[in-house]
């Protein structure tokens, strides 16, 4: 039964309200304790423009200002700039004193962890009238407004901004923690997208900050400079307005379409700085304060909107996101010089976009509690559906796999192979402790496969003891459950499913199934290994047939050599790999001396036996590399890879003389072989067979000339 909010925490608005609230004084009071303007400050005259237009490489202002005398408890003057996108920023006087350099994309390792600032202690031996020239680099319209106080002022500055930065940044890294763990628990892609835009504010701060480029790998974001910026800006603003659409938008809106262009649009724009063009910097922030606005108004309409149809928590989201636009646009006025910084009011828009962030973050949350319940009861009712459609889907993996992996395989090889993919694709549908496929003459072999592995030594010898009664049990034809005990007359431990095969005797197989406990296996359960082991037998079966044929289509019946057709494939493949790796390649053409006269004196009978015993005697003299089989009749053909005509001849004279020494004999008499050999080398330029074929046929039949039992190589006038 679903429980209502308000029953389960009684005025839960008032709540969620009083810890905003409570957390807003937190924030509130951190920043009473930080100190963001010195004790003592000294007035500072800007001379010359420090705006200047959009894309000035370099500019130069002057400061001037007094120093009063100063004693050496006072501490020594400072100067301290606000963190602006700028580069190259030192200051100079005439009298050759030259400062350290800062720059915006580059934070120094003196500059701590989180710097704010850009500050440069002065010497303590000036005093008076001082003038300085401040000289600075940056694609950005930025008012120098620097801040002169004592060195320790300067430092509570920076401590206080890092602590402010430092509260943001953990304030955002907690809500991306919640938001994985409330995708974990909900698998709601909503609190994925949640969790994109907390990390894209992340950057985004980080970066308007200065800070992301301090960060081991955030240094390389410094290569976009200004454009990156205005990037992370622009994806920020795409994932924020993405979000609310999915929160507050009912599916079918009309107003989807042009609120997914706005989104697309930002996106493209993004694409264009991360190309990091010269001719953008100039247009970056101008395109993202327009981008800003565009997808701030739409978003405030898609809220206004959600608040009208009375979605949960969306009033608040609307507030939270209109304060964080108003902060964004002052903070675009603020880069395009339109007005001056604030320190105060720059953390406070901060602030305000991660107020916003948590507002929707709550609105979210909030979602989970009206649809909950119906996920859960919807889940339920598919249970059952999803079971079945898993098992059909197994059905349907295994014969793939089947079909894919025994394809050709050693018909003996076939069994364990697919004995092993059903133990694979049956422990989803049939939970259990092991698995045990007993085969025994089953395709010519025996098998033993044991799931888990680490169990073979003592499944081994236990299939020994028991193998007389399982061989009876797997004969008998019958699958039954039985239980098993850790010794006689003990508890009973397990329960162990045994389905037999059907196999032709006096072969017989059996497939064993584990389950710890007496928790037996259901009926259905057997139903579905006796049907997944029919169709592994079936397909090994069939598997085995194809092989069979395959190889009767390929070889020759009475020697077992290759065939004709075999021969003829493989020496177009072997003359197509030399021409391409230019290796050698030799053809030899055999053919046996005088076998008319052998079948007609001692039968066909004999010449058959003659037949497969000088098949015998040439082939063992090839290596493996090596092809070999009966081209027709008598007359047999050897093709040698990487041989040339002098290594082709040597192996031709051994195959001779392996011929000569065969004993073959009919009715206690021997009966004498011999054969002749022609040999042809492949010559350059010849990517088909048929010519160092004939070359051969040609050499063969001078081999014959000059009176048998000899080898010839073709010459080159056979060509």
């Amino acid at each position: 039964m679903a429980l209502d909010a308000a029953d389960a925490m009684p005025g839960h608005r008032v709540v969620l309200a009083g810890c905003l609230l409570l957390l807003v004084g937190l924030f509130a009071m951190l920043v009473a304790s930080t100190q963001l303007r010195p004790g003592e400050q000294r007035p500072v005259e800007v001379v010359g423009d420090s705006a200047g237009p959009f894309g000035e490489a370099a500019r130069t202002v002057q400061l001037r200002f007094d120093l009063p005398p100063t004693e050496r408890s006072q501490g020594r003057w400072a100067l301290w700039f606000p963190r602006e996108p700028v580069v190259d920023l030192h200051l100079t006087r005439d009298d050759g004193w030259r400062s350290e350099v800062r720059d915006f994309f580059r934070v120094g390792e003196d500059e701590g962890m989180f710097p704010n600032g850009y500050g440069f202690v002065l010497p303590a031996d000036w005093e008076g009238p001082v003038q300085l020239d401040v000289r600075y680099a940056g694609m950005l319209q930025t008012n120098i407004a620097p801040v002169l106080a004592r060195a320790g002022d300067v430092r509570r500055i920076e401590r206080s901004g890092v602590a402010l930065s430092a509260a943001l940044y953990g304030a955002l890294l907690a809500l991306a923690t919640l938001a994985l763990a409330l995708a974990y628990a909900s698998r709601d892609r909503l609190f994925l997208g949640f969790f994109g835009v907390v990390f894209a504010l992340v950057l985004l701060l980080q970066a308007a900050n200065g800070h992301l480029y301090g960060l081991p790998a955030g240094r390389l974001f410094a290569y976009w400079g200004v454009q990156g910026m205005a990037a992370l800006a622009l994806l920020y603003a795409a994932a924020v307005q993405g979000l609310i659409e999915a929160y507050a938008m009912p599916r079918g809106h009309r107003g989807a379409r042009a609120t997914r262009a706005i989104t697309v649009a930002l996106v493209l724009l993004a694409a264009v700085c991360l190309l990091n063009l010269g001719a953008v910097a100039p247009l970056a922030w101008p395109l993202t304060v327009l981008g800003w606005i565009a997808s701030g108004v739409a978003s405030l309409a898609m809220l206004f909107d959600a608040t009208r149809r009375g979605v949960r928590l969306a009033a608040w989201v609307l507030a939270a996101a209109a304060l964080a636009l108003v902060g964004g646009l002052w903070m675009a006025l603020v880069r395009l010089g339109l007005t001056t910084d604030i320190a105060l009011l720059h953390f406070a828009y901060q602030g305000t976009l991660v107020a916003f962030v948590f507002g929707l973050g709550l609105a979210l949350i909030s979602r989970i509690g009206d649809y909950r319940d119906q996920r859960d009861r919807d889940r339920l009712a598919r249970l059952d559906t999803e079971r079945k459609m898993q098992r059909e889907r197994a059905r349907a993996n295994l014969t793939t796999a089947l079909q894919t992996q025994l394809n050709g395989l050693d018909p003996g090889e076939l069994p364990w192979q697919g004995f092993r993919l059903l133990m694979d694709h049956l422990l989803p549908l049939v939970p259990h402790e092991s698995c045990v496929a007993v085969l025994r003459g089953y395709q010519g072999r025996d098998h033993l496969l044991v799931e888990p592995a680490d169990a073979l030594p003592a499944i081994e010898h236990e299939i020994q003891r028991r193998g007389l009664i399982l061989r009876r049990q797997a004969t008998a034809g019958i699958a039954l459950q039985q239980p098993v005990q850790a010794s006689s007359g003990g508890p009973v431990v397990a329960m162990e499913a045994l389905v037999p095969l059907q196999v032709r005797a006096p072969g017989w197989a059996v497939l064993l199934l584990r389950r710890a406990g007496g928790e037996g296996f259901t009926t259905e359960e057997m139903s579905v290994i006796g049907e997944l082991l029919r169709l592994v037998q079936l397909q090994v079966d069939q598997a085995a047939t194809a092989v069979k044929l395959r190889r009767s289509a390929e070889i020759d019946a009475l020697t077992g050599t290759m065939n004709r057709r075999t021969l003829d494939l493989w020496v177009e493949r072997t003359f197509a790999d030399a021409e391409r790796t230019g290796r050698p390649v030799s053809v030899l053409f055999v053919d046996l001396d005088h076998f008319k006269s052998v079948n007609d004196r001692y039968g066909h009978a004999c010449g058959d036996d003659c037949l497969r015993a000088v098949s015998t005697a040439l082939r063992s003299v090839l290596s493996e590399a090596d092809m070999f089989g009966r081209y027709g009749g008598e007359e047999f053909i050897a093709v040698l890879p990487g041989h040339d005509g002098a290594e082709a001849r040597a192996i031709g004279e051994r195959m001779r003389t392996a011929v000569e020494n065969v004993e073959v004999r009919h009715e206690g008499q021997r009966v004498r072989l011999t054969v002749s050999i022609g040999i042809a080398t492949r010559q350059p330029g010849e990517q088909a067979p048929a010519e160092a074929i004939a070359r051969a046929d040609k050499a063969l039949y001078a081999a014959k000339r000059q009176g048998r039992n000899c080898v010839q190589v073709a010459p080159a006038i056979f060509s």
